[in-house]
């Protein structure tokens, strides 16, 4: 699964995949990983993390990836 990404990108998914407790979906994680900046996936993070749990919809997950796909659209993200 690993064998085509580097430690690096291995790394930041597993933060992220941890801190949103969303273990199942570490190939996801590791695509974002890959292909947009890590500077645009820690901002999404901060503010998925930084929202009271009482305004999450479905998971803490579900937003951070709908978030991703929402502002992907913008110049700042990929690599």
């Amino acid at each position: 699964m690993y064998q085509n990404y580097d430690p690096h990108e291995i790394k930041l998914a597993h933060e992220i995949a941890d801190t949103l407790k969303d273990k199942d979906s570490i190939t996801l994680h590791l695509q974002y990983a890959r292909k947009y900046k890590e500077e645009f996936l820690r901002r999404i993070l901060n503010k998925v993390m930084s929202l009271d749990e009482s305004k999450i919809r479905r998971s803490r997950a579900a937003l951070y990836t709908f978030l991703i796909n929402q502002n992907s659209r913008g110049g700042d993200a990929g690599h």
